[in-house]
């Protein structure tokens, strides 16, 4: 769900992507998996803040340094658009490579912890400090020579962001530091409103409210919400008069109903509910803002929850006497858009929201009790479904404590309904991105997911959030997830399923995959499933032709000399077809070393795969990797 403006829009069935007025929000839906890689949803948000991005002064000498040394550290106030120019100057760069994020989890042995040999040729990476405790920052500043050796060495880019560099930053990278100031306010408003759609020569001269507005040094966030709040009112002007033509007088009248609302929300909330007095149009007026934009019988339907679950009596009037929906939309000033129902602003649903939670803190845990009801109500699609469990979401992350929290992720999941587990995706999605608790949390799902008893419906959130909004965000991260969730998964595929699909759709994560593989396989204390992990991997067509590495043969390697040739043979069938080159086949019997049963079976397999020729082919490769004979010299020879 969407943070106080923030707003989305919708790729495909269960992607979104984030429309630049607040933060970054993605949502989950369980089935089917999202049909837009992860990777591409990243490039889609890519190259939608680099239409809107208006350059602070120092990003031209900033990208200038990224090109010529590869490596760049941006400082700055908050709320300066460090993260947003950190990714678009990656993303200025010659060629398609979509920035990969590090993120400083708590690695595996309890330190944080960047590993340089993940890192892949031409890779662009940004390692966002900005919101890590002081002594993590100091442990990742001590990491960067080496780290910055390495992207030199595979001609990346890495582009680190600090909220103070010159205290924590060592010498020697000082001349990379590029220290960010805020950009034109007003040109940002107009690039903003120019990419709606907005004829931006309305916009001068600028009205009075705004010019006062703007002088204010209101955050670039805000900014962003006015620009979505105009462009709202304005597609609401023009739906209800067409054809009509964007004049600075109406720019300035929308100006003006945005920044009431956006500057003091409180005053129409107040008014708002000293109209709504009785228990059903509160409860109407209550729902209407958690479902915003919903079918108003929906809404209807969604109040009667409300009432029931606060023990409100039944109506006495008869039925034709009670109030419909019509006069309840007037009573809290909203309106009927065709069967759907909508504020006139989008901030008046939000600041309802917080009213409710913060103004009547003894309804919390009955709204919270009920959501799951409301999120399946039959007739609230899966937009707006979302939609509201984020806005619960939100409303949780900025007051109840982490062990609340935890019962209610747990606790929805347990549930395994259609509306709770939407619930609890939603709250644990809003979490892994905060930018104070993310990292807490993330490291939250990686002890839970190595837990094999966790309940189905836990697994299944985990598995969700891992493999949309992670995946997108945190790629590493939520493959080292997925993965402990296949290794401790008991029956049932589901989050290997997840596991594969993230790698086949990302190449990285493939590499990553199969290193973190090759490494745990040989471990004396190997897990047991990570043998059919790396099995399932090799089962896959589309996977199969890149485990032929240097990582994928050592998993190769374990696979020969511990599992049957039954386990494997069906798997490695492709690579030893008519069609497998010379040095695949060398690679995958040299892998089998001296194992006689692997290299029987790899002979079985071929003489199975191709005609007698290529068996003959398999055969002497075999022959000469079991009694290599180094040629005789001329000298040795001759008579």
């Amino acid at each position: 769900m969407t943070q106080a403006g923030a707003t989305r829009t919708d790729v495909g069935a269960a992607s979104f992507v984030h429309t630049g007025t607040g933060d970054n929000n993605f949502f989950v839906e369980f089935t089917p998996p999202p049909r837009k890689p992860p990777r591409r949803l990243a490039r889609e948000e890519l190259y939608f803040h680099m239409r809107r991005f208006v350059r602070p002064a120092a990003a031209n000498a900033a990208y200038d340094t990224l090109a010529r040394d590869r490596l760049i550290v941006l400082t700055g106030p908050d709320g300066s658009g460090r993260r947003t120019t950190g990714r678009v100057l990656l993303g200025e760069l010659p060629g398609k490579e979509v920035p990969f994020e590090l993120v400083p989890d708590v690695a595996e042995n309890g330190h944080h912890s960047l590993d340089p040999e993940l890192i892949q040729p031409g890779n662009r990476l940004l390692l966002d400090l900005t919101a890590t405790e002081e002594t993590a920052r100091r442990g990742m500043a001590e990491q960067l020579p080496e780290l910055w050796e390495q992207v030199r060495e595979l001609a990346a880019y890495l582009v680190v962001l600090l909220p103070d560099a010159e205290r924590e930053l060592p010498h020697y990278v000082a001349s990379q530091v590029h220290h960010l100031a805020h950009p034109d306010r007003a040109a940002l408003l107009r690039r903003r409103l120019r990419c709606a759609g907005m004829d931006t020569r309305a916009c001068s001269p600028v009205p009075e409210s705004l010019a006062t507005y703007l002088t204010t040094g209101p955050r670039l966030r805000d900014v962003a919400r006015l620009a979505h709040s105009v462009i709202r009112l304005r597609d609401r002007h023009r739906h209800g008069v067409h054809g009509i033509t964007d004049t600075p007088e109406l720019f300035a009248e929308w100006c003006a109903k945005a920044l009431s609302t956006l500057t003091d929300p409180q005053a129409v909330v107040d008014s708002i509910v000293e109209q709504a007095t009785k228990a059903h149009e509160r409860a109407f007026c209550y729902a209407s803002a958690l479902l915003e934009g919903a079918r108003t019988d929906t809404v209807h339907a969604a109040a009667r929850v409300l009432m029931t679950a606060t023990s409100t009596p039944a109506d006495p009037k008869p039925l034709l006497e009670r109030d419909g929906t019509h006069h309840l939309l007037r009573t809290i000033g909203a309106d009927r858009v065709g069967d759907r129902h909508t504020f006139a602003q989008q901030e008046v649903a939000e600041a309802l929201c917080r009213h409710l939670w913060s103004d009547r803190p003894d309804l919390r845990g009955v709204l919270l009790d009920c959501t799951p009801q409301l999120l399946a109500l039959p007739a609230l699609g899966a937009e707006e479904s979302e939609a509201a469990a984020g806005r619960v979401a939100e409303l949780m992350t900025g007051t109840e404590p982490d062990s609340v929290l935890r019962q209610r992720v747990e606790g929805w999941a347990e549930q395994g309904t259609e509306g709770s587990l939407t619930a609890a995706s939603a709250l644990l999605d809003r979490l892994v991105q905060h930018p104070r608790l993310g990292t807490a949390w993330r490291r939250w799902i990686y002890d839970r997911a190595g837990v094999q008893t966790l309940t189905p419906g836990l697994r299944r959130v985990l598995t969700g959030v891992c493999a949309t909004t992670m995946a997108t965000r945190y790629p590493r991260s939520a493959l080292i997830r997925l993965h402990r969730l296949a290794a401790s998964e008991p029956e049932g595929q589901e989050a290997t399923g997840a596991l594969l699909t993230h790698v086949r759709e990302d190449e990285q994560a493939l590499h990553h995959l199969l290193h973190r593989l090759s490494r745990r396989l040989g471990a004396p204390d190997r897990h047991p499933r990570d043998l059919g992990i790396f099995l399932a991997v090799a089962a896959d067509r589309d996977l199969l032709a890149r485990t032929v590495t240097a990582d994928g043969l050592s998993c190769w390697r374990c696979v020969f000399r511990t599992a049957e040739p039954e386990r494997w043979r069906t798997a490695s069938a492709p690579l030893l077809g008519p069609g497998a080159d010379g040095e695949t086949l060398r690679s995958l019997i040299a892998a089998a070393g001296r194992n006689h049963p692997a290299l029987n079976a790899l002979y079985l397999t071929a003489v199975e795969a191709g005609p007698p020729a290529h068996a003959d082919r398999v055969l002497r490769l075999i022959c000469e990797a079991r009694s290599p004979r180094p040629p005789s010299s001329k000298e040795e020879t001759a008579p």
